[in-house]
């Protein structure tokens, strides 16, 4: 594999839920610079209330400027848990706790641009409490047979990698192959 070597960076933006780098590299093409994200990482939440539904979170997307419907997710704080973010989580944007967190994947959403890393938990026990949304988070909770997924899919409504891997992983083909 390539010899790739960090040189240098520069920091270009800073919030609290990610640092955009410009950053230096040393490779065998010669230097290289890339404009990269670092995140602190992030968790989804795969919550069914009954075997035949899915939890998932209306949620309104300032980048895409309209709603999806998603798995309940979000930013870890620094030297947070990711299965306490998860809790939290759940329970901020959807209104409910589960008795147990499982642990059941890992995926890098974006390597072409950021490092972050986001854990998949499938939650266990799950009980409602009020929801506690934070200011400007415009969601709101909806419990979705999951035979109603890919219509929702084919409606443009549930469009996000984590929620199309969760239901691929459910059974339910959203993405179909065709035949060369």
């Amino acid at each position: 594999m390539a010899d790739v070597t960090p040189t240098h960076h520069t920091t270009l933006f800073a919030s609290d839920r990610f640092r955009l780098v410009r950053e230096g590299f040393a490779t065998p093409d010669g230097p290289v610079e890339k404009a990269l994200i670092h995140h602190p990482g992030a968790v989804a939440i795969i919550a069914q209330p009954t075997p035949d539904s899915i939890l998932l979170v209306r949620q309104y997307r300032y980048a895409i400027r309209r709603e999806t419907l998603e798995i309940p997710a979000g930013t870890r704080v620094p030297g947070e848990h990711p299965a306490a973010t998860a809790a939290r989580e759940l329970r901020e944007e959807a209104g409910y706790t589960a008795t147990r967190l499982e642990e059941i994947g890992r995926l890098l959403p974006a390597v072409g641009v950021s490092d972050e890393e986001m854990i998949l938990y499938r939650a266990h026990g799950l009980a409602e409490v009020p929801a506690a949304p934070e200011y400007g988070e415009l969601v709101a909770r909806e419990i979705v047979p999951l035979a109603d997924l890919a219509g929702l899919f084919a409606a443009g409504l549930l469009c996000d990698a984590k929620t199309i891997i969760t239901a691929q992983a459910l059974g339910i083909p959203l993405i179909r192959l065709r035949a060369p």
